[in-house]
């Protein structure tokens, strides 16, 4: 074969060149605790770059993942490692500037029938799949990566993940855990939140928001999270709120709360709903109905 014959196969055969901020990134499945799955994107900045928390700070934004999934599934919210808190040229940064891997819950949706697809060697899979995702990574600039990936089967080849895809670790970093398990409570008290639990060793507690719609959380000036106390092994941390989140059906307050300072130390989701609204008093003697009763 001609030299040029040569060069241009090989032109044509070469990989794709990887989007710029990002070093690299794949895609694998993980079984989870109780019999649910999960897909984790992996996702390796450039040195020197970053990509983003679900709350992305001051500015940028959090990654999209939309996943293809044979009837009989369905994909849940990303889950998102604990990230690295920073002030970035005097903005508010969550986010990552090393490895972090994007969990995706793939669950059966409950009273599916049959296999999960036709095509599937085996209904206990969600196979075959596709995933695309945008993952935006900024230096002195930002661009958008589009990320994809797919298969024809859902093979686990990495390590079996905690029910509900909370606590533990992945990768070096600590996912999120549950309130209840973690003993952690938060109340409303006038114009901020009192949140409250055990420490767990650790000598810092500290809180940043999520990305709720509507909700304001004061942030004292130049730091990029509420910082609380620690005393006789339990953490304290008053959040000063201008408002609420805005939608009554959805949460009134959310954010996590971080112990330690390090990757894998441990950090709590919370997830404080609207307090529920008592019915008007009755009328004339007349019994009130509650909201939505028969």
């Amino acid at each position: 074969m001609p030299v040029a014959a040569i060069v241009a196969c090989l032109a044509i055969a070469a990989p794709p060149a990887a989007p710029e901020g990002i070093g690299g990134h794949a895609a694998s499945w993980h079984r989870v605790a109780g019999g649910d799955w999960a897909l984790v994107l992996t996702v390796e900045p450039t040195r020197g770059w970053h990509v983003y928390w679900q709350n992305p700070g001051d500015s940028g934004s959090a990654p999209r993942i939309e996943l293809a999934l044979p009837r009989g599934w369905e994909a849940g919210e990303i889950r998102f490692p604990r990230p690295d808190v920073a002030m970035h040229d005097d903005e508010v940064l969550y986010g990552y500037e090393s490895r972090v891997q994007y969990v995706v819950p793939v669950r059966r949706i409950p009273g599916a029938s049959g296999a999960a697809s036709e095509a599937s060697d085996s209904p206990s899979t969600p196979a075959p799949w596709s995933m695309r995702a945008r993952v935006m990574a900024c230096k002195e600039r930002c661009v958008m990566a589009e990320l994809t990936a797919s298969g024809e089967s859902a093979a686990a080849t990495g390590p079996e993940l905690p029910p509900g895809v909370a606590g533990g670790t992945l990768g070096g970093r600590s996912l999120p855990d549950t309130a209840e398990r973690a003993g952690v409570t938060a109340r409303h008290a006038g114009d901020r939140f009192v949140i409250e639990g055990p420490a767990h060793g650790h000598g810092a507690a500290r809180f940043i928001p999520a990305d709720l719609p509507g909700m304001e959380v004061t942030l004292p000036l130049g730091q990029p999270a509420v910082e609380g106390t620690v005393a006789d092994g339990r953490f304290r941390i008053e959040v000063p709120t201008g408002a609420l989140g805005a939608d009554p059906a959805g949460p009134a307050f959310a954010g996590l709360v971080l112990l330690g300072n390090r990757p894998g130390d441990p950090c709590v989701r919370l997830v404080v709903p609207h307090p529920a609204k008592a019915p008007p008093p009755a009328k004339g003697g007349e019994s009130a109905t509650p909201r939505g009763a028969n």
